[in-house]
């Protein structure tokens, strides 16, 4: 992975990057003596097995999987399925995986109206009492019960550790739990069995993404400070904030790294957005999105940062018939490979942005496989605890949004019940 960011900086931002580089160290240098636990889920090994055991468990017999989780208990796990297909139009794994992470009165009905001796239901809650997951965990065991199938055989869950409802209901029903790991949040989870057993079922190794993790931890315990792409990538955002750029805007140019987005969205956005402090995270995908937001990347107000994401694709995919060389419209296609035209759009959207001033930084790929996805999420897992630390706010908690989970337990304490 190269962190290039030689675009990322100018004059203006240069004195509040050296001055973040150097609040960082303190900090870095207290991890490197007592690090926190999400630095050392890499080189963890004990709970392969048990991982191992109930994905093989599960997927005995399954056709597809419903994963019932929402927020991070299911958006790191969407990224590690989706490097080897699973979400992608016209693939089709074996189970097939599908992330319930809304709650929607129709669309999971559609799930349930079917025969499910062949349906296995993972449920991820790490409080064990997630509202959205406890109901989507009913509908499941009525629908169970209507055909007449034992939940013991169809359901497994992974939850806290403490008692709590998930693990009372596993209880009763005999259904097999994994503990989640208590001193690690739903979205910095990844690395744990909440991302690493539905990544099992779409074909990941789970040892090559953390041995891909723990590359990164690595690199932030060892050498200088300065030049640990984590510590520069926090820096950089937190200069970027200062001179007014509140939104940080995350392209990658791949398919397998869309969920990728949708993962930091919440990552950034869930651990920053604290004390009226904290920047915008907007996902996007190239090359769709030249299509409908580079007019604005390029034209409109420059308080933006942008991260772009690539990985080598020339000479990859198809290749248009002869003819094209014989019409001026598609000459420029003629012997080219799709992957080269994607190639080029990299570059023709790197440099367009260098050229409006728009500061960029390039995190290059050498590819898209368990271990480079490994140490890109734990780039940007450290990137975001670093950024929090210059924040001087806990990257951890999200006080807010239990205020809105208060009301809504209210209001449904004031509804009439359905049934």
């Amino acid at each position: 992975m190269q962190h290039i960011i030689d675009n990322a900086l100018n004059a203006d931002v240069q004195p509040h990057y050296d001055a973040a580089l150097a609040g960082l160290v303190p900090f870095v240098t207290s991890q490197r003596a007592q690090p926190l636990p999400h630095l050392d889920m890499p080189a963890m090994r004990d709970d392969m097995a048990d991982m191992h055991a109930l994905a093989e468990r599960m997927a005995d017999g399954a056709d597809r999987i419903l994963i019932l989780a929402t927020g991070g208990s299911s958006l790191g796990a969407q990224v590690l399925a989706q490097v080897h297909g699973a979400m992608t139009p016209g693939f089709h794994a074996a189970p097939e995986l599908v992330f319930c992470d809304n709650l929607d009165a129709d669309s999971y009905d559609r799930l349930l109206d079917a025969p499910l001796d062949k349906t296995r239901f993972l449920v991820v809650s790490k409080s064990g009492g997630t509202a959205e997951t406890m109901m989507q965990l009913g509908g499941a065991l009525s629908a169970l019960a209507a055909q007449g199938l034992p939940p013991a055989q169809h359901i497994g869950a992974i939850a806290g550790a403490a008692d709590n409802t998930l693990r009372r209901l596993a209880t009763h029903y005999d259904m097999p739990i994994l503990p989640h790991e208590d001193a690690i949040g739903g979205r910095f989870a990844v690395l744990t069995n909440v991302g690493l057993l539905p990544a099992i079922w779409a074909g990941a190794d789970p040892q090559a993404i953390r041995d891909g993790a723990q590359s990164v931890v690595d690199r932030l315990m060892a050498g200088e400070i300065e030049t640990c792409p984590s510590v520069q990538g926090a820096a950089l955002n937190m200069a970027h904030m200062q001179v007014g750029r509140m939104i940080s805007v995350m392209l990658p140019y791949a398919d397998r790294l869309e969920r990728l987005t949708f993962w930091y969205r919440q990552l950034w956005a869930e651990s920053l957005g604290k004390q009226g402090k904290g920047s915008l995270p907007v996902n996007a995908l190239g090359p769709v999105d030249q299509h409908s937001q580079l007019q604005l990347y390029l034209d409109g107000p420059d308080d933006k940062f942008y991260t772009l994401l690539s990985r080598p694709t020339r000479g990859d995919g198809c290749v248009p018939p002869a003819n094209y060389a014989d019409d001026a419209g598609l000459a420029m296609l003629a012997g080219q490979s799709m992957g080269n035209l994607v190639a080029a759009e990299v570059l023709g959207t790197h440099d367009a942005l260098v050229a409006r001033g728009r500061p960029i930084r390039h995190i290059e790929l050498d590819a898209i496989n368990d271990n480079t996805i490994g140490a890109l999420l734990m780039h940007f897992m450290l990137e975001t605890i670093l950024t929090a630390h210059l924040l001087d706010i806990d990257a951890f908690d999200q006080p807010a949004v239990e205020d809105a989970k208060i009301r809504a337990k209210q209001y449904m304490q004031d509804m009439p019940e359905t049934a």
